[in-house]
């Protein structure tokens, strides 16, 4: 992989102007741009965002070239990227992105429209170069559940069951559910991806899709969106790869194939609201707290990413605190190119809205990502082998202490001194021979016509130096002589005279030639003088250099024929060790199944014995609580019996004493008697 580099969170600012009915309110513009600056001023406050159109700012018109277009060049790169809309409820965010996109009104086309025209014009234009595939999908969350736009079925029996609120369930259809893969990337099980090959089918999807989408009337828009929306595009592009020539510059040797992988998401946010203004009860009041609650977990998860400090720290980003955080995990801090357009409404009547709009997207411009160019691992394997063979190249061009280019032109300048050498001492040779011919062979008469026949015939056939080096009167002399040895003339005069002139002529040839091959060795040793490096001795160096490179580059392609050898078993194994990762993955699910079932049925059994053990906890307190009630009940018998035995000493006491006076009062009855009867 490809070493990453940080990439802060593009933030773009979209300000709505006044619609007729917030005219018709009254409400005036409480933002205001500052001229040649991406600054805005609300009340006290100043934020200052990467671009800022509408309401004095830029042309909405060049927000397409100025953020959306690199993110898609981008795109072929192998770079992921991702277009964030966030704002109030009726602030123009799915305007600006274009998801309620027809071809019956172009008119309104946002960027989504845009960026699937430049795309199909880019794949038109390196369509001969690259291989490319396209697939599309097209996902909402609605009351955090997520569901599939694109598939037709679920979405017909979603309508007439539940209309558009319902819950993104189907029976006898597996819910989409958020996977995270071993190296971290987010993917959606269960969702439908849509393979395109034109335009026409990219925006039938967009159109479906969106006509699939939950939407609502409230008191601040009449067709307000009530789920977040995520329309993604699969770029998958096949290339060759050729080596460069550095003469000519042009492709010389095929190099294998790159595969590359990059995903475009292109966010529509549901609107933030207030039930007090949205006037919402009911199914649509449930939507806006799940809304609120999906845009409050997205704020936090950019208040952790782009505190500089926390991010020091290690704090913990809650991205699993919502499925919208979930899906945007690689999007905010992860590996992505992202670009946020925040939406805000220049009535005054929206400015404590807009003002939280702004403070929220001016966090996530302090947001730092990652992003890498996604390419296949085998491929990315080949593009380092060929790193490094380039760098063991320009590693040798380095030990031999002369760079490529100086070698390659001392060789050629070896090669022509050599061959100059050669042709120089050929010409010399030939030339002593002739010399030594002529004077050593005397020419008798037929055989001298046959001789000068033949030797004027092959110097005028193949235009020898010999005649050419000689002058006009000269040429005609020469032609004189070989005329009247021709005629037959048997006059010894004619053949002395003939034989004393072609002598002459080729002396005086031997000696301008002679004269000119001295001058022209002369310059050699001169050029070799100043060069101050022996022939031989640059032969033999520049040879064992030659040599020595030659081996490197043999060992290198030995090399390279290994690493490729390497490969091309690896991707002949591959099948086989995806089937085995495939069994294995299988055998480590059932486990997992079993596991869970057994964690299941622990916790099962918990359960029950947390509830007999309450349920004894209970019975007990309740014992001790009768216990206690009997033991109060108790004491209150015992104090009731210590009364009344208290009542019961007194009472005896009582009726001691009243026996005592009742025996006194018979006694004394007794004697009253007798003492009247006494007296009597």
């Amino acid at each position: 992989m490809e070493t990453s580099e940080n990439c802060s969170v593009k933030v773009a600012l979209h300000i709505r102007p006044l619609i007729a009915d917030e005219r018709q309110q009254g409400c005036r513009e409480c933002v205001s741009v500052t001229p040649a600056k991406p600054q805005v001023q609300i009340g006290s406050h100043f934020f200052t965002f990467d671009h800022v159109y509408g309401n004095g700012g830029s042309p909405l018109a060049d927000m397409f070239e100025e953020c959306i277009a690199p993110l898609v060049d981008g795109l072929f790169q192998g770079y992921n990227a991702t277009v964030l809309a966030y704002g109030q409820t009726g602030s123009g965010k799915t305007y600006t992105m274009g998801t309620g996109y027809s071809d019956n009104c172009q008119t309104q086309a946002g960027l989504i429209p845009k960026v699937m025209n430049a795309l199909f014009s880019k794949v038109e234009t390196l369509k001969h170069q690259t291989e490319f595939q396209l697939h599309v999908s097209y996902i909402e969350i609605l009351k955090e559940e997520v569901r599939d736009l694109l598939d037709s079925v679920s979405n017909s029996k979603l309508e007439s069951a539940n209309g558009n609120s319902g819950k993104a369930t189907v029976p006898g259809r597996t819910p989409i559910q958020i996977r995270e893969t071993s190296s971290g990337v987010i993917t959606l099980a269960g969702s439908t991806e849509v393979a395109v090959s034109t335009l026409q089918e990219m925006s039938t999807c967009l159109e479906q899709g969106s006509l699939s989408r939950a939407t609502g009337s409230t008191n601040m828009n009449n067709q307000s969106s009530r789920s977040h929306a995520i329309f993604t595009i699969t770029l998958e592009q096949m290339r060759k790869l050729h080596s460069i020539s550095p003469d000519n510059d042009s492709s010389d040797e095929d190099m294998g194939e790159e595969y590359l992988s990059a995903k475009l998401h292109l966010v529509d946010l549901a609107g933030s609201e207030r039930a007090k203004r949205t006037g919402s009860d009911g199914v649509r009041l449930k939507e806006g707290i799940h809304i609120n609650k999906g845009l409050l977990a997205l704020g936090n998860v950019i208040s952790a990413l782009g505190d500089e400090k926390k991010r020091k720290e290690g704090m913990h980003v809650p991205y699993r605190d919502s499925k919208l955080t979930r899906l945007l995990q690689d999007s905010l801090g992860g590996n992505s190119k992202t670009v946020m357009i925040a939406c805000i409404s220049s009535a005054d009547i929206n400015a404590e809205e807009s003002l939280n709009t702004l403070k929220y997207a001016n966090r996530a411009r302090n947001i730092q990502n990652k992003p890498i160019a996604n390419r296949d691992l085998i491929s990315n394997e080949m593009q380092q082998m060929r790193q490094q063979l380039k760098y063991l190249q320009a590693e040798l061009c380095a030990r031999g202490g002369t760079p490529a280019d100086e070698v390659r032109v001392l060789k050629e300048r070896i090669a022509w001194l050599e061959a100059t050498n050669e042709g120089l001492s050929h010409e010399l040779h030939e030339y002593r021979s002739r010399c030594a011919f002529v004077d050593n062979c005397e020419i008798d008469e037929p055989d001298g016509h046959i001789y000068l026949e033949r030797h004027f015939q092959s110097s005028v056939s193949s235009d020898h130096p010999m005649i050419e080096s000689i002058s006009g009167t000269q040429k005609l002399l020469f032609m004189f002589s070989i005329s009247l040895l021709l005629s037959g003339d048997d006059s010894g005069e004619s053949d002395e005279a003939v034989k004393e002139l072609e002598h002459a002529l080729l002396q005086n040839t031997m000696d301008k030639e002679m004269n000119e091959l001295n001058k022209r060795l002369e310059q050699k040793e001169s050029e070799m003088k100043r060069i101050g490096i022996d022939t031989e001795a640059l032969k033999e160096h520049f040879g064992k250099k030659i040599m020595e490179l030659e081996e490197e580059k043999r060992k290198v392609q030995q090399e390279r024929d290994r690493l490729l050898h390497e490969v091309e078993n690896l991707s002949a194994n591959i099948d086989g060790l995806a089937q085995k990762s495939q069994d294995v993955r299988g055998q480590k699910l059932k486990a997992l199944e079993a596991q869970v079932q057994l964690q299941q049925k622990m916790k099962q059994e918990a359960e029950q014995f947390r509830q007999w053990k309450a349920s004894r906890e209970k019975e007990l307190l309740q014992l001790k609580k009768e216990g206690r009630r009997n033991e109060y009940e108790r004491h209150k018998l015992e104090a009731l019996n210590q009364r009344q035995k208290k009542v019961l000493h007194r009472k005896t006491e009582e009726a001691t004493i009243a026996t005592k006076r009742l025996k006194e009062l018979l006694e004394a009855r007794k004697s009253s008697p007798r003492e009247n009867s006494g007296r009597t």
